[in-house]
């Protein structure tokens, strides 16, 4: 059995509660979107955000001291867990949001809803910032933490752990290389039943490819596409990854397995993330790459 969190923090994460929403071009990386008058105060002071990996983001720009309220399964920096929680992947608690009384509200446009945006930014429509992430690529979280940055006027701290992230995105660019040049067969299992999976323009399509893999229905148009065990078999994949809740769980592979000509089970390659390394586009998803990385590596 999966935890009641994992429908949150592993699936919401992966935007299947998001699949809706557009995924623009134009929003691959932080955007600090207008404010409704001219903006002639103090640097925020009061930080909503609205999905667990921005309250990440937040501490890397420097500001972790301002947050005054997170969503549910926030986890880092430590001191989050002590705020009060105003939203989870189905829901928005905009009179508890209002009390706290933001200045800056974060929110990333693959876990909330167009409704619920348009909904939070009429019940804040003086004097509040908004910030929209949608990263599709590793590079873009150094993006959106020196935008965040900037909005909170730490620059500084936030231009550091900025180039931090883009000098391991380089050393793990530059260790792939070194391993090889044959890719392997990947699939990626966002989800049992239904089966599904994701296309290129997901973040986790990048790590991917940076890793060496061949991404399995990477040219797909949905972003969380829906495809068949067949389809899969007929891919033949080399290796399968999906992401767990916790790394005390296991998942059933006997899906899988049960095929010995698979290419996968012959590889003994069925390999559990932690969700919290790999399905939120924060830093430390570095983690998580290194770990895909080595398992592509292995089956090369």
């Amino acid at each position: 059995m999966r935890s009641k969190g994992f429908s949150f923090a592993l699936i919401a994460s992966q935007l299947l509660l998001g699949i809706s929403v557009g995924f623009s071009s134009n929003d691959s990386f932080a955007k600090q979107e207008p404010s409704p008058q001219p903006y002639s105060q103090p640097y925020p002071k009061r930080i909503i955000t609205l999905a667990p990996h921005l309250s990440e983001l937040v501490d890397a720009a420097g500001g972790s001291e301002r947050l005054v309220s997170v969503s549910a399964y926030s986890n880092l920096p430590e001191s989050v867990k002590q705020l009060p929680i105003t939203s989870d992947a189905r829901s928005i608690d905009l009179e508890k949001m209002k009390s706290l009384r933001p200045d800056l509200i974060i929110y990333w446009r693959g876990g909330t809803s167009e409704s619920q945006i348009q909904s939070i930014k009429k019940t804040f429509n003086k004097d509040v910032q908004f910030i929209s992430v949608q990263p599709k690529k590793l590079s873009d979280i150094a993006s959106d933490i020196e935008t965040i940055g900037k909005a909170l006027g730490t620059d500084s701290a936030a231009k550091k752990n900025a180039d931090a992230l883009r000098s391991k995105i380089a050393a793990l660019n530059t260790k792939q290389k070194n391993n090889g040049e044959r890719k392997v067969r990947v699939f990626y299992q966002v989800w049992a039943q239904p089966l599904m999976t994701l296309n290129q323009d997901h973040i986790i399509g990048d790590i991917i490819q940076r890793c060496g893999g061949e991404q399995l229905f990477a040219n797909e148009k949905v972003l969380v596409p829906t495809v068949s065990r067949e389809a899969v078999i007929k891919a033949n994949p080399e290796i399968i990854f999906t992401a767990v809740d916790s790394t005390k769980m296991n998942t059933d592979w006997s899906m899988w397995s049960s095929f010995p000509q698979l290419a996968a089970t012959k590889n003994r390659a069925f390999i559990d993330l932690d969700g919290d390394i790999i399905s939120r586009p924060s830093p430390r998803i570095m983690q998580g790459a290194e770990k895909i990385c080595t398992e592509i590596n292995k089956v090369r």
